[in-house]
């Protein structure tokens, strides 16, 4: 079964990379205007996207500018004074050095156009190789990786930085090991488990859902997800839906109550982690019946039964730590040594004030 599983998920990466080549990230993702190509590095084979034009609508996921301004914009305007650190980070003068240094141009390694990417646990000679692959078809652009964290990669950041890459700070992120009892004995996650279990709702996985109910499912994504937190969060479009149902890209899991779908979460398994870069639920619902809550519970005993860890990205940072999650810094990587030196400046530039200035931000939201 295990064998199965690992094989339908590596069918379904094999499955977006053909598509996205061929059509562009936006077949995936609605706001991802992108091409892909794929690296000669690495086995299974690694995607690379770039803009093909920039737009304030474009997801953090495949736009830098969104990622460091706008996204860090909306959430101080969404959340007001309780976000003034962020709104301080989109007060500085970043706009005119991500220009400068050309980052929406940036070739971006491994990004499979979801919030968190997994990484393998890249050594010094696959990051020679990686660099050099994608330096040969993308020379006149930065290269630029997402996801780069100790907690996830211990020890990345250093190989990074040691073969010529800059680190610039982006989010603060959470991650927890299920395989803990401790996690087990705190209160949130006592509760959650239960209603988890609870028999009000009814659990369809992913050999239960079909095709009629990709719509609902994207409802539920879009509703929370997208309308209630950030445009600039990766609008996954029906076809996604119908990737992940299909092969299993991402592992579905819904909720339904009184024959409605009133919940949904996907499940991204790989290195030995387990996120849920796709979550969502009927907002207009009543919070009483704890959707997100069975959620993660769903999250926390799937990484458990599997003996995986729990990546759980970024935001609600105090609902994260009720449930075990520890903070960390999240940072992407840039390598510019092959470009003009006015870029690899603006660059240093911007890393030295995101390093001195959002970084301590970031820190303070968690």
């Amino acid at each position: 079964m295990i064998l199965l599983e690992a094989a339908s998920a590596l069918d379904g990466h094999a499955a977006w990379l053909s598509q996205a080549r061929l059509n562009g990230g936006q077949h995936w993702v609605h706001n991802a205007v992108c091409s892909v190509s794929c690296s000669d590095a690495g086995n299974p084979p690694i995607p690379v996207t770039r803009q093909q034009r920039y737009s304030e609508q474009d997801s953090h996921v495949v736009s830098p500018r969104s990622a460091w301004l706008h996204y860090a914009r909306d959430e101080a305007l969404r959340h007001g004074g309780s976000l003034s650190a962020l709104a301080q980070l989109t007060s500085l003068p970043l706009s005119g050095l991500l220009t400068a240094a050309r980052l929406d141009e940036a070739a971006i390694i491994n990004n499979w156009l979801i919030s968190t990417n997994l990484h393998p646990q890249w050594q010094d000679s696959d990051l020679s190789l990686l660099t050099e692959s994608v330096m040969a078809r993308h020379g006149d652009s930065p290269l630029l990786i997402r996801n780069i964290s100790d907690a996830a990669n211990p020890g990345l950041a250093t190989r990074l930085a040691q073969q010529g890459w800059t680190l610039l700070p982006v989010r603060q992120i959470y991650t927890c090991d299920p395989q803990q009892d401790a996690l087990w004995q705190q209160p949130a996650v006592s509760h959650d488990q239960a209603l988890l279990t609870r028999g009000d709702m009814q659990w369809l996985g992913p050999a239960s859902l079909r095709e009629q109910h990709l719509p609902a499912l994207r409802r539920c994504f879009r509703e929370a997800f997208v309308d209630k937190h950030s445009a600039l969060n990766p609008d996954y479009s029906e076809s996604f839906f119908r990737l992940c149902l299909n092969s299993r890209f991402l592992e579905l899991h819904a909720l339904q109550h009184n024959g409605d779908i009133v919940a949904v979460i996907g499940l991204y398994q790989r290195y030995g982690w387990l996120s849920a870069p796709l979550t969502g639920y009927a907002t207009g619902l009543s919070p009483q019946l704890g959707l997100q809550r069975r959620l993660m519970a769903l999250l926390l005993r799937e990484a458990h039964k599997r003996e995986l860890k729990v990546h759980y990205g970024a935001g609600a940072g105090q609902f994260k730590q009720q449930r075990g999650g520890v903070a960390s810094l999240e940072y992407s990587a840039v390598f510019s040594s092959h470009l003009p030196g006015r870029q690899r400046l603006a660059l240093s530039t911007l890393a030295g004030i995101l390093q001195r200035t959002a970084a301590p931000l970031l820190t303070r939201l968690r």
